[in-house]
This record gives C-alpha cells, sequence and structure tokens, in this order.
C-alpha cells in the first residue's frame, strides 16, 4: 500500500473539490431542465389561471431533487466521481485503504454544505476533511496494484435513495410553509360563468380606455361558500405602465373604477392580471381583489 501514503498536493485536492462542484451542478441543472422549459414556455402565456407562486419549483421539484441527491451521491461508485476518475483519486475507507462503501461516500460528502470549512480543514490535510473524518475515509491517489472490491449496485441505489429521502426532508417544510402563506386560491362554480356580463364588461372597458389597453374578462355568478361573484380580469397594456410604482398607480386609478361602475365593491372578488408584451419579454403584476381585512 505505499502509493496509498503518497501525499496529495493542496492545489489537487482544491481543484478535486472545485470541479467536482462543478461536474455535479451540471448534472443537476440537467435534472432542472423539465421545470426551467415548462417555466419559459408558460412565461409567454397569459391565462385567467389563479396566481399560485411556489418559489421551489411546483411539482417539478421532485425532479430537481433528485439530481442533488446525485450530487450528494457522486462518490458511490466505487469511490469515484468523475472528475476523480479523471484526477486518478480514490475515496477509501480510512482502516481498510479499500474504497469506500456508498454509504460512506454519501456521509462523506454531506458535509459539503459547510464548503467553506471544509475548504479549510483542506488546507490543514489534503487527505482527510471534515467529511472524512465523520465518515471514516479518506482520499487517496489510485494504486492500481491493489484490488478493489466490485461495485455493489444495491448500495449504491440504497445511498441515492436515502440522499433523495434527506433532500425531500429538508425541502417539504419549506414547501409547505411557503404554500400555507401564499394567496390562497378562490374556489368558484365554473357552471356559473356569465358570458353576456363578460363580454358586457369587455365593451365597457374598449368604450372607455380603448386607446391605452384591450380587457378579457370572466364573471362568475357563484363563488363556494360566499354570495360574491368571481372576476377574473386580464388588461393588456398598449404602453408600459408597470416599470414605476407611480405610473402603475395612476394605472391603477383609471381602470379600477371602469371595474366598479360595472361591478360595485364588496360585490366581487377575483384577481387582476395587468401585461405588457414586447416581441421578446413580458411584464406582469397581478392584482388581488379581497375585501377581507388584513391581520395586523
Amino acid at each position: 500500500m505505499a502509493n496509498i501514503s503518497k501525499q496529495i498536493s493542496v492545489g489537487t485536492r482544491l481543484g478535486s473539490m472545485l470541479l467536482d462542484h462543478f461536474f455535479m451542478t451540471m448534472i443537476a441543472v440537467v435534472f432542472s431542465l423539465p421545470g426551467m422549459i415548462y417555466t419559459f414556455a408558460d412565461a409567454f402565456e397569459v391565462t385567467h389561471e389563479q396566481q399560485s407562486v411556489d418559489f421551489l419549483g411546483g411539482s417539478f421539484l421532485y425532479v430537481n431533487l433528485l439530481g442533488f441527491a446525485f450530487y450528494f451521491c457522486k462518490d458511490c461508485i466505487g469511490g469515484q466521481s468523475i472528475v476523480k476518475r479523471i484526477l486518478k483519486l480514490r475515496v477509501v475507507d480510512n482502516e481498510t485503504g479499500l474504497s469506500a462503501s456508498p454509504m460512506k461516500c454519501l456521509v462523506r460528502n454531506l458535509s459539503i454544505v459547510l464548503w467553506p470549512i471544509e475548504a479549510l480543514v483542506t488546507l490543514t490535510n489534503t487527505s482527510r476533511r471534515l467529511g472524512d473524518r465523520i465518515a471514516g475515509t479518506k482520499l487517496v491517489v489510485c494504486d492500481k496494484a491493489i484490488e478493489q472490491p466490485r461495485v455493489q449496485i444495491g448500495q449504491v441505489l440504497i445511498s441515492v435513495v436515502i440522499a433523495y429521502g434527506l433532500m425531500l426532508l429538508l425541502v417539504l417544510p419549506f414547501k409547505n410553509l411557503i404554500s400555507s402563506v401564499e394567496q390562497k386560491k378562490i374556489d368558484f362554480v365554473e357552471s356559473s360563468y356569465n358570458d353576456l356580463a363578460s363580454k358586457e364588461a369587455e365593451k365597457l372597458f374598449a368604450d372607455s380606455l380603448g386607446q391605452y389597453l384591450s380587457a378579457s374578462i370572466r364573471v362568475y355568478d357563484q363563488v363556494q361558500n360566499s354570495p360574491s361573484k368571481y372576476i377574473s380580469l386580464i388588461i393588456q397594456l398598449k404602453e408600459n405602465y408597470l416599470e414605476s410604482d407611480q405610473d402603475f398607480e395612476r394605472l391603477e386609478s383609471l381602470t379600477k373604477p371602469v371595474l366598479f361602475s360595472k361591478f360595485p365593491e364588496r360585490t366581487f372578488v377575483g384577481q387582476i392580471k395587468y401585461v405588457y408584451k414586447t416581441g421578446g419579454s413580458i411584464q406582469i403584476r397581478i392584482v388581488p381583489i379581497d375585501w377581507t381585512p388584513q391581520k395586523p
């Protein structure tokens, strides 16, 4: 085992950490692509759907987390990530000198979230960072003379499943917290759509403010457990009044009175989407209509 004790330079060790992070981040991004593509495709489609903000990626979150699970399991196959294979390095069991088990590699990599501490520890010991001390592993230069155990695919898969479960345990509480405070959707009755009132309201906006905007309105006469109507209003602007708060306030002072002249205040709930589109961009401001007193 002479080559196993060969000293790894600080440059090689830090380079390995940085390149590992780069390659595994690129792999994680691949798992984020479906959500990114969906979001991009959906960005230019303005509909009457009620606003529901999910900062963690919605249903695509569960695909995204798989990329992070692979990140923490990057060394689980033979103690070598992609970068470690290129640099001829290996994570081994500190006692046996053989490639570390997938579970030990997972435990070792969990501490990478403390990367400033890990970088400092690496400067003092290039073979054993903090994660190595916790998992009972170390980083060595590969020695082809030492026969390594066969890769146990079952153990690798179990490590990935555990890593994925840990990601869920960490992220889902935040997702649930965000869901509990975000705007609640209004449960209106689809079959109560009032086509006549909707078209009359659209004509009212066209007659009053047609030189500035066009309006699409959907009026529903019934809301579950409420005497109110539900109204969704999309206002397509011909000029950009959304960039400054002053211009936006002036815009609201024109549009809301028109809406209230047809539907008196406190008789309906809903939302107004103000939209300004150019060839390659879109700006949207969403104003909920809710007469419930706000809690201090």
